[in-house]
């Protein structure tokens, strides 16, 4: 089974649509932010943006751009194969598939 903070973003992603918790090209930190793997690394300052910090007390590392779990872009992609699953699980996170 999914790592639990796995299956809570599972869950936040089937019950709130396209955001950056389903997206493919994001890979969570933890339960609210993660890293967006579509873009090229950016600067520690530019990385942590659009989570509201401008000031820290210590000057990140680069790399790729953090949002939070709710986050909706232009890019967002869910390719993956959610018939993979066992259908316990797809119960669990209220994500049932329609089978043929």
């Amino acid at each position: 089974m999914p790592d639990p903070k796995e299956e809570l973003l599972d869950r936040f992603y089937v019950e709130n649509g396209p955001c950056c918790a389903g997206c493919d090209w994001w890979r969570w930190a933890n339960s609210l932010v993660g890293e967006c793997r579509k873009s090229a690394p950016v600067s520690g300052v530019v990385r942590f943006a659009m989570l509201g910090i401008q000031a820290a007390s210590l000057t990140p590392d680069p790399g790729h751009i953090m949002t939070p779990r709710e986050h909706h872009c232009g890019d967002f992609k869910d390719e993956f194969d959610w018939g993979s699953l066992p259908s316990a699980y797809l119960r669990k996170i209220g994500r049932e598939l329609v089978k043929p």
